[in-house]
């Protein structure tokens, strides 16, 4: 059976960006990007569904015809614009953890604040395949090429550009 890959794309709401405008940008930028890989690479698209970079990503992958799924907590009609499919949970904050993550075959990451951290560590316990995009948050970039607990399940890796995340990801997701 050929399935259709499902990668994830997590990272801050607008909310959470960084004070910088010029940072925030490149966010933004790169959320978009990934979303347009994404669907390019002919993936579904899943996030939060809700601002910033589940935003940006989701608005990337429609622009190139993609599908996209978000879970934005308990409210039917509260993901963005650009969702196709919307999971509700029983959880607001961080339900993307339950409804999302374990059903995403590679994610990548754009550093964030504790709630794309704890994303990072679920999906790292639950053996998904992480990218980081490098070069945001000195913290995560220290992670990448490491293992977060002795078990060693699971080497965090890095890309600098989106290009190469989508390449990893696409390939981490085919093993």
């Amino acid at each position: 059976m050929n399935k259709k890959l499902q990668i994830g794309v997590m990272g801050p709401d607008s909310k959470e960006y960084p004070k910088s405008g010029e940072k925030q940008k490149r966010i933004t930028e790169t959320a978009k990007l990934l979303g347009k890989l994404i669907a390019q690479n002919n993936a579904t698209l899943f996030t939060g569904g809700c601002g910033g970079v589940m935003l940006y990503a989701s608005k990337g992958a429609k622009s190139e015809g993609g599908i996209t799924v978000g879970s934005p907590g308990r409210t039917r009609g509260a993901s963005n614009k650009y969702v196709d499919i919307e999971i509700i949970t029983d959880i607001d904050a961080g339900s993307f953890i339950f409804a999302g993550l374990l059903s995403c075959d590679a994610i990548i990451f754009i550093p964030g604040g504790a709630g794309t951290l704890a994303e990072l560590c679920f999906a790292y316990r639950n053996k998904k395949r992480c990218i980081i995009m490098m070069g945001y948050d000195r913290f995560y970039d220290r992670l990448i090429g490491n293992y977060l607990d002795r078990g060693r399940s699971t080497k965090l890796l890095g890309a600098k550009i989106p290009e190469d995340a989508i390449k990893l990801a696409l390939k981490e997701a085919n093993q």
